[in-house]
């Protein structure tokens, strides 16, 4: 069975757990970059699901930037990232910076998402 991290800090999505598992996946929910570092070290997922937002830190773009220095290292480990198409320029410094895979805009689509982690396979 395939395992799929999720990081959802801001809430934007809803509980999207039983969609993701209807695909054949093993889901883990985490509200915290934190604790999802921490889950990365021991428990390596085949995709990570993480929402982007823009926090003003002094070194980094986003909440994101921490996790993903930790989830790109390897290599088999797909990156897909929710956004507010408002941060899109934001998201696009990231996106300079760490290796994502896809982005999906918000509102997110049952379909786009679907679309996302079966493509990602």
């Amino acid at each position: 069975m395939k395992k799929l991290l999720v990081l959802m800090e801001t809430g934007c999505c809803g509980n999207l757990q039983p969609q993701i598992e209807e695909l054949g996946y093993e889901v883990v929910i985490e509200t915290s970059a934190r604790r999802a570092m921490s889950r990365l070290k021991t428990w390596h997922p085949d995709i990570v699901l993480a929402d982007f937002y823009r926090r003003y830190f002094h070194d980094r773009v986003s909440n994101l930037e921490s996790l993903l220095a930790v989830a790109t290292r390897n290599p088999n480990t797909r990156i897909i990232v929710l956004y507010d198409p408002f941060h899109a320029a934001d998201l696009d410094l990231l996106k300079q910076r760490h290796r994502i895979d896809a982005v999906l805009p918000l509102p997110l689509s049952s379909s786009a998402l679907q679309e996302a982690l079966v493509g990602s396979t």
